[in-house]
């Protein structure tokens, strides 16, 4: 007979569908979207998430938050009440503190304290890569200088964890044959309209670069139709589209931007690089793992080092053989199948102890 998993998320998205579409094919899955976000509805969500969890507490033989905060403190906490596994996977925002951009669960105190008390008290923590649990920082003066969960939530230390990272399907993201790459092009996907995160992914680096490279061509993925200001020719705004329209695009762009000041795994990146894109990165936490030796690495957020760096990536010679090591890379280390078997190594160390 299946075990049973209950798994709760702040907000559901893409790669937490994947995670439990892949968690569903070994195990019966119930799961909670806290839905967060409005500061107004916040009470009264885990008030029914509480609920649930009662509900469930009785069949349950594991649960499981995708994000350490507001989301996981009931599961932890009720969790040990019951004697009920909790895994928590670290992503990246749960591990972070900027207080500049207001970013990180870290910045902000009562986040800080819901969040570092669910990791106190978790059974196991995941984190998408080794970098969350602790991390010299120097990309942004922005940010701590140490980063990682274990620098902000104290007695964490004591917490086992194992770095699980993402999965992707190469079968599924990959250059749709018959378009043509465009040179001295390049495209990132994020969201365009709150201010914090239009600086903290790099935008604004981008359209800077964008004035001064106008022989190159930009494609940014996510604009919401607010107006922005100073935007030259040679960029282009494109809203959020669904999978099939974005993988179209990046199969006729030749390289893809990923500068965030803060990153865990980023999905995007990884989807873009199975789909040929050559990448342009910050070496920041997952990211120039991520890459490898087929892409270019920005060492600091600084417009006159991305300039430099992307004269260099324009002028290699060795753009076709990065763009296919760049999804060999995904395809050979990061793929789905590898995710669950190392998810399921840890689930059956608690539902189905030796």
């Amino acid at each position: 007979m299946k075990k049973k998993i209950v798994y709760f998320v702040p907000n559901n998205s893409t790669f937490i569908r994947r995670d439990i579409d892949m968690l569903s094919k070994d195990f019966i899955v119930s799961f909670f979207d806290l839905k967060q976000g409005n500061k107004f509805t916040l009470l009264p969500r885990l008030g029914l998430q509480g609920l649930f969890i009662l509900k469930h507490c009785f069949s349950a033989n594991l649960f499981i938050c995708h994000f350490a905060g507001y989301s996981s403190f009931l599961p932890v906490l009720l969790g040990r009440m019951f004697s009920i596994p909790c895994l928590i996977i670290v992503a990246g925002a749960d591990a972070s503190r900027f207080p500049v951009f207001n970013y990180g669960n870290f910045a902000k105190r009562i986040y800080a304290f819901f969040t570092s008390v669910s990791l106190r008290f978790a059974t196991h923590i995941l984190p998408v890569h080794e970098s969350l649990v602790m991390q010299q920082y120097d990309f942004d003066p922005g940010g701590e200088p140490v980063q990682g969960y274990q620098a902000f939530a104290k007695k964490t230390n004591k917490v086992p964890y194992t770095p699980i990272y993402y999965g992707y399907d190469s079968k599924q993201f990959k250059a749709v044959a018959g378009i043509d790459r465009k040179d001295l092009s390049f495209i990132t996907v994020g969201n365009l309209s709150q201010k914090d995160v239009f600086i903290r992914k790099g935008f604004d680096l981008i359209i800077e670069l964008a004035k001064r490279k106008k022989e190159l061509s930009f494609t940014l993925v996510g604009w919401s139709g607010r107006r922005i200001e100073g935007l030259p020719d040679n960029l282009t705004l494109l809203p959020f589209m669904n999978q099939d329209e974005l993988i179209r695009l990046l199969s006729g762009h030749t390289f893809y931007f990923q500068l965030s000041v803060m990153e865990g795994f980023p999905n995007a990146l990884c989807e873009a690089m199975l789909c040929g894109c050559v990448p342009v990165g910050s070496n920041v936490s997952g990211i120039p793992f991520i890459i490898g030796d087929t892409g270019f690495l920005l060492k600091k957020r600084n417009i006159d080092e991305l300039e430099m760096l992307v004269n260099k990536a324009i002028e290699s010679t060795d753009l076709p053989m990065l763009s296919e090591k760049a999804r060999q890379r995904i395809a050979n280390n990061f793929s789905e199948e590898l995710r669950r078997e190392r998810f399921n190594q840890i689930i059956h160390q608690y539902i189905n102890p030796a």
